[in-house]
C-alpha cells in the first residue's frame, strides 16, 4: 500500500514523498529510518477519499443543500424564537445546533458568526445570493427598517411553502405526460432514421406519392443530417443572446411586463408579487414609517421589476401630493379590486387594516391560481403529447396503406 507523508529533520526541514509499505507502522517505521520525524501519514486512498469528502461538502455548500422548503421552516422557527424575545444571534445558534449535521447547518452556522460580527440579518443573507434570493433579502431588510422581522419572517415562511407545495404539485402532475414525451421522441427518432426511409424509398420505386405528414418528417430529418451542426450552433449562440439581451434593463422589463399577460401563470406571478409587497408596506406603516418610505422599501421586496417600477411611480406621485387612490388608478398592473380597497381604508384611516386584507386576498387568488394551473397542466401536457403521437403514427400508417394500394393495383 502507498503512503503519502510529511516529515521534517532536526534542523526543521520539510519533506513530502511517498513510501509502499505493509502497514501504517512499517511506513513510519522506514521513514524514521531516514532520520526524519513523520508529521502527517495517511494511505493514498484515505487521502482521496477525504478530498472527495471536502469537494462534496463544498458543491452541498456552494449549491445551496438549502432547498426553498427548507428556507421556509428555518424563517418560520425564527420568527417564533425572535417573537418569543430570543435575541437573533441566539436563535440563529440555537436552529444551528438543532439542525442536522449536513449543508444546512453549516450556512447558519455561518448566518450566525455573519451576525455575531455585527451584521444584521439581510446582510448576512445576502452574503449567499446562490442560496437567498435578492427578493428573500429585502423583505427581511424592508423587515428591520420597520421593526416588524418577526411578522415579515412569517409572510416570507408562508410565500415559500406555498411556491414549495405548487412547484412539487406541478412536477407530480407533470411526470407522467413527461414519461409519455420522452417515449414519443424516442419513437420519433427511431421511425425518421429507421423506418420511414426504407418505406420511402419502396415508395419511390412504386411512384406513389408520399403523404405530407411522412414527407415532412423525411424533410427534417434530412435537413438535420446536412445541417444539424450549423443548426445546433445557431441555437446555442441565440441562447447566448437571450441571455446577453436580459442583462438589459428595457429588455427585462418588456420580458417581466409580458410575463404577467401570460393566461394563468401571469395572473399567479402578479397576485403572488403583490401579496409579499402589501404585507410588507401594512408592516412597515403599523411601526409609523412615512407612506413614500414605506412604498420604497415594498418595491425593493418585488421580484418582478415592471411592477417594482410601477410601485416606484406611485411613490412618486405621492411625494407630488397625489393621494394613494388616484396614484393606484395610473398602475395598470395593479388590480382595481385593490384599488378600491386600498381607498376605502385611506378615507376611513385603516389603510394598513385593508392593506392586510389586500394582501389576504391575493394570498386566496394566489392559491387559486395555482390549484389551477395544476388541474389543467395535465390534461394540456397529455393532449400535446397525444397530438405528437398521433401525428407519428399517420407518418409510418398512411405510407403503409399507400403501399398496399398500390400493390393491389
Amino acid at each position: 500500500m502507498n503512503y503519502k507523508y510529511t516529515a521534517c529533520n532536526r534542523a526543521g526541514q520539510h519533506f513530502q514523498g511517498n513510501i509502499a509499505a505493509g502497514s501504517r507502522q512499517e511506513a513510519a517505521r522506514q521513514i524514521r529510518q531516514q532520520g526524519l520525524w513523520v508529521t502527517n501519514l495517511i494511505a493514498a486512498e484515505e487521502k482521496s477519499a477525504s478530498t472527495r469528502k471536502n469537494l462534496q461538502d463544498l458543491i452541498s455548500f456552494v449549491g445551496g443543500g438549502f432547498t426553498t422548503g427548507q428556507q421556509a421552516l428555518f424563517f418560520r422557527q425564527l420568527a417564533v424564537l425572535t417573537e418569543a424575545g430570543i435575541p437573533l444571534h441566539e436563535a440563529l445558534r440555537n436552529l444551528a445546533a438543532a439542525s442536522r449535521e449536513n449543508s444546512c447547518t453549516k450556512v447558519l452556522n455561518k448566518l450566525h458568526q455573519a451576525v455575531m460580527q455585527g451584521n444584521s440579518l439581510s446582510a448576512a443573507l445576502g452574503k449567499y445570493p446562490q442560496i437567498f434570493s435578492a427578493q428573500v433579502v429585502h423583505l427581511v431588510q424592508a423587515g428591520e427598517n420597520g421593526g416588524t422581522l418577526d411578522t415579515v419572517l412569517i409572510r416570507l415562511a408562508d410565500y415559500l411553502e406555498q411556491t414549495t407545495i405548487a412547484r412539487e404539485k406541478l412536477k407530480s402532475v407533470l411526470l407522467y405526460p413527461l414519461i409519455l414525451a420522452c417515449s414519443a421522441v424516442g419513437a420519433l427518432v427511431f421511425m425518421t432514421l429507421v423506418i420511414l426511409p426504407a418505406f420511402a424509398a419502396m415508395l419511390e420505386n412504386l411512384q406513389v406519392e408520399l403523404p405530407l405528414p411522412t414527407r415532412i418528417l423525411l424533410s427534417t430529418a434530412a435537413f438535420l443530417r446536412d445541417y444539424g451542426d450549423m443548426t445546433l450552433v445557431i441555437v446555442i449562440l441565440g441562447l447566448l443572446v437571450i441571455l446577453a439581451l436580459r442583462k438589459s434593463t428595457k429588455v427585462k422589463l418588456y420580458y417581466e411586463r409580458c410575463q404577467l399577460a401570460l393566461p394563468l401563470l401571469g395572473s399567479l406571478r402578479l397576485h403572488t408579487d403583490w401579496m409579499l409587497a402589501l404585507s410588507t408596506l401594512a408592516s412597515l406603516l403599523e411601526q409609523g414609517i412615512a407612506l413614500p418610505l414605506a412604498l420604497e422599501m415594498a418595491g425593493k421586496s418585488l421580484d418582478n421589476s415592471y411592477l417594482a417600477q410601477q410601485l416606484g411611480q406611485v411613490r412618486q406621485k405621492i411625494q407630488q401630493g397625489s393621494s394613494l387612490r388616484a396614484a393606484l388608478e395610473e398602475c395598470p398592473s395593479f388590480p382595481a379590486i385593490l384599488q378600491e380597497m386600498l381607498a376605502a381604508g385611506e378615507q376611513s384611516g385603516k389603510l394598513e387594516t385593508m392593506l392586510t386584507k389586500g394582501a389576504d386576498y391575493c394570498k386566496v387568488m394566489m392559491e387559486n391560481e395555482s390549484a389551477r394551473l395544476q388541474a389543467l397542466a395535465e390534461p394540456a401536457a397529455i393532449f400535446l403529447v397525444g397530438g405528437l403521437v398521433f401525428f407519428f403514427v399517420l407518418s409510418v400508417i398512411m405510407p403503409l396503406l399507400n403501399t398496399m394500394d398500390a400493390l393491389t393495383m
